[in-house]
């Protein structure tokens, strides 16, 4: 069951609409493993809100579409398997990071998920215009997914564990990783753990070090490359996007 949540007028606790059954914290030694009776609890957070949509597409689409959108299938993929889905927002709805975070380790979730859509550095892009307003779109082919840990998460043997689950199976989609966030120039210049994955280390990120449960950031593809924002607006490959997404839960899960 898809579950929302709200938060009190002038207070900052959430209300969930669900009760959770006892939960038995895992160590970071051990695999996930399940209490007797409760479900697997999966936060998806949808990148971004309105007020803030993200990164600007050659479409001139924000990201923050393409987010809900992903992030409204994968939820019902993952209710089919059994999983317990918290959207850390609605589409209309605005949220902090900490937020975000607070909301995951409120509830003692089992995997925090983030899902982006990627741009890249201003000097590798061009101004152009589309129906009447200003886009981006890159000089040259930059296109793939990527994906972020934080080795300041308590959780980051799992969460690195839940990012090679997950670079696997969207590998297996035949689609290959961007390594622009390598390259050493300002705004960029991430560690790869995992070249052939595209796995990156980015401790900075908010949303996955103030997490205290396994954490992990899915840019899905670069929406200033025409080519690859073609890709993940198609309804199909988004949906065989969704699947290898819930393949790796599975995998992660069991």
């Amino acid at each position: 069951m898809l579950l929302r949540y709200f938060k009190r007028c002038g207070a900052q606790t959430l209300l969930c609409l669900c009760v959770f059954f006892a939960y038995s914290k895992p160590s970071e030694s051990t695999d996930v493993l399940q209490a007797v009776g409760k479900p697997f609890v999966v936060v998806i957070d949808p990148g971004h809100n309105p007020k803030q949509p993200g990164a600007l597409g050659a479409r001139g689409i924000h990201e923050v579409t393409y987010n809900d959108a992903l992030s409204k299938k994968l939820a019902t993929a993952l209710q089919v398997i059994g999983v317990q889905v918290l959207l850390t927002r609605a589409a209309t709805e605005e949220i902090s990071l900490d937020g975000r975070a607070e909301l995951a380790n409120t509830q003692q979730a089992d995997l925090f998920l983030a899902l982006h859509h990627d741009s890249a550095q201003l000097k590798y892009l061009n101004k152009i215009e589309v129906n009447g307003a200003l886009a981006y779109e890159t000089k040259q082919p930059i296109s793939g997914y990527s994906i972020f840990v934080s080795k300041l998460n308590p959780k980051f043997s799992q969460s690195y564990r839940f990012a090679k689950l997950l670079g696997q199976e969207i590998h297996a989609l035949g689609r290959l990783p961007t390594l622009h966030h390598a390259e050493p120039i300002a705004g960029e210049n991430r560690e790869l753990l995992d070249t052939n994955l595209g796995i990156y280390k980015f401790d900075e990120l908010l949303v996955l070090r103030k997490t205290i449960v396994p954490a992990v950031l899915l840019e899905v593809g670069v929406i200033v490359d025409p080519v690859d924002e073609k890709y993940v607006a198609d309804n199909a490959k988004q949906d065989a996007i969704v699947q290898a997404i819930v393949a790796a839960v599975d995998a992660f899960q069991h």
